[in-house]
């Protein structure tokens, strides 16, 4: 049984990148629960699992549980995850930001560890269209006087582990959704903000 590629998860989306094997283990395990529950015939099981195990983009797996997954018709659509190789090395990132502002949007890659150094300034960091390197990413903040506001894509889940002092830390995330990144806050806050949230993209104006 031949499973059509879906027609909107195409290059913009990330549905031509590659998977890994931790991909295709999530989609097996999937699987697994659904021949459990009787949602699928042993044939179809082999047959999704035998498409799983050849699968080299995320165009081909999505297909194979795309009919077991079910999703709130009133929820907007959520975006394919993936992932994309790094850049260069697993070192942190570092984001300085003195007596200015920083942002960092758009389509761009956070490393697994962004270091964030902030001494009277704003950073924003919006992940929305962000691709990840790794299914987490940990954002280790240092901040005077200022603020730093990161920006969650909806389905991320969002954990807040950083230390405030005469001022606040705080992390606000929607219901996680399978294979989407983790987002850790952490670090010292000092007489300034750190935020972590979901913020839904502006319509754009005709």
């Amino acid at each position: 049984m031949s499973y059509p590629e879906p027609n909107d998860v195409g290059p913009v989306a990330g549905g031509h990148l590659p998977v890994s094997d931790s991909d295709r283990t999530k989609v097996v395990t999937l699987l697994e629960s659904a021949y459990a529950e009787g949602r699928i015939t042993p044939q179809e099981h082999a047959e999704r699992l035998q498409a799983a195990a050849a699968a080299e983009t995320f165009d081909d797996l999505v297909p194979l549980t795309r009919d077991l997954v079910v999703l709130d018709q009133s929820a907007p659509a959520t975006r394919a995850w993936s992932q994309a190789p790094a850049a260069s090395g697993p070192e942190p990132e570092l984001i300085v930001t003195l007596f200015g502002a920083t942002e960092r949007r758009g389509r761009w890659q956070p490393r697994r560890n962004l270091s964030v150094l902030n001494l009277f300034g704003a950073t924003e960091l919006d992940l929305r269209e962000a691709v990840f390197t790794d299914n987490v990413c940990e954002i280790n903040v240092f901040c005077l006087f200022g603020a730093v506001e990161v920006l969650v894509p909806e389905g991320a889940e969002v954990q807040n582990r950083a230390l405030a002092v005469f001022g606040g830390s705080s992390a606000k995330g929607t219901q996680p959704v399978p294979g989407a990144p983790t987002v850790i806050l952490r670090g010292f806050v000092g007489f300034g903000a750190a935020e972590a949230h979901v913020k839904k993209p502006k319509d754009k104006k005709k």
